[in-house]
């Protein structure tokens, strides 16, 4: 079944930031530099390191930073720089709104500064009391006399009036968005991890819980950002009302609530509702307070100055509807402070992990904050049989570390609260947010047992509608979706489509032992090129460091194998990376400096970089230690394929004969998986099995066509026929695997024959179920 969803593209409202905003940054990043606590600068700080963590120490966010103050005609710290520009957006949204909806020449000048850091401004205009969150920049009012601020404002707010003049003719909703994203380049916000909702999708998120804006239901948005979702509830109840009334006013103060950890954030939504009211209202109003808080919604007790009872006495009963956004960030990406402060609170009350040790090292969890956000904020927030509509990471519903998520149920440690899937809709062929994010929607109902199977849309991609420039429509194909293992119900989901039912025979376990490679975490330090040899050394450059020459032992240099090497029935070249250990967890440190004393001198001049490695299973001993190595690495046939994204493409790796380093085993790297073997004629088998159309479908039905859409879980599923020599089927299958690997390395495009073909099916329907491993 297919039908439609419409959404409308908005024209953005433009910026040339070096123009409007070089001289006020200028000015900023001066004062901060003569006296950081005048300007606000201290409390700004300590405000960011909760929000933003160590992310300032990656090398690429200091980079972009380093370029962006350049081109603002300011050289300063990425601290710096980011401070002056959340201060200039603070200021330029309130004076957009405040030309916007002021009598012209009322406010003029940079004498409107002192009036948009004073809440009582806003009071007496509108009559709302709380527009101004705990922000920073109060201290500005001391310097609006002075002429240089003059001069470095000046422009700032004669762009403000310029916006404000453009929303008169066109629509507004997307005005303080737009400013954000124009003047924080695009790279720098994803850095931040800061992602703006489209409206679009907010309100197509909202529709799927079932809300209409009904009058006296209750709508929270839990980290509401910008309020995308805010505007949607309050433009829906307005709609619903068919009228605008004091009901409609008091409903929508009283019943559409947001909360967010970030002040500037907070702003932005509170302006954006301000906005909405100012429409359709006619201002001053009544004293009143903006339903948005600044809380963070996963804690009992709110930051700053937000008393530990404002959010209950806005949201006394819980809500109907809870929807929004939650944030996608891994648990170990948090802010350590956070991080610490979240593990005191949370977990002596929920159980919010499913894997441990090697499973976790291996990064099977990856320890979504998402799912502790959205479970910790239905238990405390959403009324018994209350919906959930949130955007989520659609890998969640498919890959093996979405397994927490998956319980659908809230996990206290005295009892469990279920929850009930009611709806699913795959984004990822739209791709909302413009970039690689793999996104879904589900709606969740609190306190009911999900039921599988369950219905699963898959949304299109979008085409524009004729005669429009800004219309499109979304074509949704609706399905069912079900756990892939009958027996567990936390087990990866698949969409039930034909393709499923007709590879059923060929479930069960595989008989083979399926491994990843090298886990390193060091690429600009363990791979180099050689460029040149001498008297049995080599002398090699780092791949980060082309410049750089040093001197190795060819001993522990080898061929690696990486997923840019493969393609079906062909392994197309290979690099070459230091490998210091036969097997992981090896102390042989002192063997290596003995034995390999050029390699180990080289090792040392990097152990800075080894050390920065952040996951677990490289702590220990000895400091260039690496992950994904034993007796399987060294074997001589691997039958490999590329662990990223979903290409089902299989080759055999064999031993190279290389004039640098000798003949040895191809060495595959973390993203290769690969089945190794010491038999030619079987690694050929199974390459010509794995390649056959009907393993190829078997795959497609069940991958979560996701960041890793040919996993070692999933290929574990695939109960594959075991290697008998005396069977002239299989050798016949692993003659042509050799034959076609020798045409594809002419350049050729080989596939097995239609008649083999048909004997991998007769192999599959031979093969006895539930076979035991081989390892």
């Amino acid at each position: 079944m297919r039908r439609a969803v419409g959404y409308t593209l908005h024209k953005r409202h433009r910026i040339n930031v070096p123009l409007h905003l070089g001289s006020a940054v200028q000015w900023l990043v001066a004062k901060v530099q003569d006296d950081p606590a005048a300007v606000g600068y201290l409390e700004w700080q300590a405000l960011v390191e909760m929000l933003y963590g160590d992310v300032w120490q990656q090398e690429k966010v200091q980079q972009r930073c380093t370029q962006y103050s350049h081109k603002l005609g300011c050289p300063t710290t990425p601290h710096i720089l980011l401070f002056a520009l959340h201060t200039i957006y603070g200021l330029l949204a309130r004076a957009v709104f405040v030309h916007r909806w002021s009598e012209p020449q009322r406010q003029s000048g940079t004498d409107i500064v002192s009036s948009l850091t004073d809440a009582a401004f806003f009071e007496q205009r509108w009559g709302v009391r709380n527009l101004l969150p705990e922000l920073w920049d109060e201290g500005l009012r001391a310097f609006c006399g002075e002429d240089s601020f003059k001069a470095a404002f000046r422009a700032v707010l004669a762009l403000a009036q310029d916006i404000a003049a453009r929303t008169r003719t066109r629509p507004w909703q997307n005005v303080f968005t737009d400013l954000y994203e124009a003047i924080l380049s695009r790279s720098i916000r994803h850095d931040l991890g800061e992602y703006f909702t489209p409206d679009w999708l907010a309100e197509a998120t909202i529709e799927m819980s079932g809300y209409r804006g009904e009058a006296d239901s209750v709508l929270f948005d839990p980290g509401c950002g910008s309020g995308a979702f805010l505007l949607a509830a309050a433009e829906m109840k307005r709609q619903a009302t068919g009228r605008v009334t004091s009901a409609l006013l008091d409903d929508v103060l009283h019943n559409v609530i947001g909360c967010d950890i970030n002040p500037l954030s907070v702003l932005t939504a509170r302006l954006n509702l301000l906005w909405w009211l100012a429409e359709y209202f006619e201002m001053p109003l009544s004293a009143f307070d903006l339903p948005v808080l600044q809380y963070d919604t996963v804690f009992a007790t709110p930051l700053g100055s937000t008393l530990p009872d404002a959010l209950r006495k806005v949201l006394p009963d819980g809500c109907d509807y809870l929807v929004g956004n939650p944030p996608w960030i891994n648990w170990n990406a948090l802010p350590p402070a956070y991080r610490q402060k979240l593990e005191r609170e949370l977990l002596p009350r929920y159980i919010l992990f499913d894997f441990q040790g090697q499973e976790a090292q291996l990064g099977h969890s990856n320890d979504d904050y998402l799912v502790t956000f959205s479970f910790v904020t239905i238990d405390r927030y959403l009324r018994p049989g209350g919906l959930c509509s949130f955007i989520v990471k659609q890998p969640l519903l498919t890959n093996v570390s979405g397994k927490t998520f998956r319980h659908f149920a809230i996990r206290r440690l005295q009892r469990e609260i279920p929850l009930r899937v009611c709806k699913v809709a795959d984004l990822r062929q739209v791709n909302p947010f413009g970039i690689a994010n793999e996104t879904a929607i589900v709606v969740l109902q609190k306190g009911e047992r999900t039921v599988y199977p369950v219905p699963y849309e898959i949304w299109r991609h979008p085409e524009p509608v004729e005669g429009s420039k800004n219309l499109h429509q979304i074509e949704v194909e609706t399905g069912q979706a079900r756990p892939a293992s009958e027996s567990d119900v936390t087990s990866p989901w698949v969409v039930l489509t034909p393709a499923l039912e007709e590879t059923r025979f060929m479930e069960g376990r595989c008989p083979y032992e399926i491994r990843h490679g090298l886990k390193h975490d060091v690429a600009d330090v363990l791979m180099v090129q050689i460029v040149a040899q001498s008297d049995g050394t080599l002398v090699v450059a780092p791949a980060g460091r082309s410049l750089e020459r040093y001197e190795i032992e060819p001993d522990v240099l080898f061929p690696f194998l990486q997923p840019r090497h493969l393609a079906a029935w062909t392994v197309k070249g290979y690099a070459y990376a230091i490998i210091p250990q036969r097997k992981a967890g090896e102390n042989n440190e002192r063997e290596v400096r003995q034995t390999l004393p050029l390699t180990y001198s080289y090792l040392k001049r990097f152990e800075a970089a080894y050390a920065a490695r952040r996951s677990r299973v490289f702590s220990g001993t000895p400091f260039y230690g690496l992950f994904g190595l034993g007796d399987y690495t060294w074997a001589p046939y691997k039958v490999c394929w590329c662990g990223l994204g979903f290409r089902p493409e299989f080759a055999v790796a064999e031993p190279v004969a290389d004039g640098f380093v000798g003949t040895k085993p191809l060495v595959p790297d973390g993203t290769v998986y690969f089945i190794p073997t010491s038999d030619r004629t079987e690694a050929h088998f199974l390459c010509a099995i794995l390649n056959a159309e009907i393993v190829r479908t078997f795959l497609s039905a069940r991958s979560s066509k996701s960041k890793r859409g040919l996993a070692k879980k999933l290929m574990q599923q695939l109960r594959l026929p075991v290697f008998r020599r005396e069977d002239e089927r299989h050798l016949r299958l692993a003659k042509a695997s050799i034959g076609l690997h020798q045409e594809a390395n002419r350049h050729l495009s080989p596939s097995l024959p239609a008649g083999l073909n048909k004997v991998v099916v007769e192999l599959f329907q031979a093969e006895p179920l539930g076979q035991l491993t081989l390892f």
